[in-house]
């Protein structure tokens, strides 16, 4: 069906709907619901006095919504730190909050002249860290590596240092994520 107008009834798969009143709908990929019940839908136009179960996607221009269960959507999170020198102790960069993000890793090129390690820790107080991942140490001048944290705490940063003392070298640490 590609448009109807259906006032009473149920309709139980509709690629394209333009207005329904009073009926239930199972999976529609687009409507105008006056009343009644909405199941599954990929995109929505509009809804008075209904219920919607499961949307895909959608965007409100206008109206008012006034209760939600909840709300899920991957977003994608890059925070870069670039232009880091090392030093012979070991340095932490700021703590990540990792509670909210469902996948991530961190990027790591040695853009220096000497080599360099680095480790991820984690902590689940933001004050007690625990080294959870260790990486591809000593990192070549000029390589990259990817750190994967084996284990899940609230908080999870990324520490460095010259591999050989008195060598200081240039990283650039970028986190990638996405959220849940």
């Amino acid at each position: 069906m590609l448009g109807a107008t259906i006032t009473a009834g149920t309709l139980s798969s509709a690629g394209t709907v333009t207005d329904i009143l009073n009926g239930t709908i199972t999976s529609v990929l687009g409507a105008t619901i006056t009343a009644g019940t909405l199941t599954s839908a990929g995109t929505v136009t509009d809804i008075l006095n209904g219920t919607i179960t499961s949307v895909l996607g959608a965007t409100i221009t206008a109206g008012t919504l006034s209760s939600i269960t909840s709300i899920s959507q991957k977003s994608f999170v890059e925070q870069p730190d670039i232009g880091i020198t090392t030093a012979d102790a070991l340095t932490p960069l700021p703590a990540v909050t990792t509670s909210v993000l469902g996948v991530y890793s961190f990027f790591v090129h040695n853009s220096g002249a000497n080599p360099v390690n680095t480790q991820i820790e984690i902590s689940a107080d933001g004050t007690n860290y625990y080294v959870d991942t260790t990486g591809d140490n000593p990192l070549a001048a000029g390589s990259v590596d990817v750190l994967v944290p084996a284990r899940f705490l609230k908080y999870t940063r990324v520490s460095y240092q010259s591999a050989s003392t008195g060598l200081p070298s240039t990283i650039n640490v970028i986190l990638n994520a996405q959220g849940t």
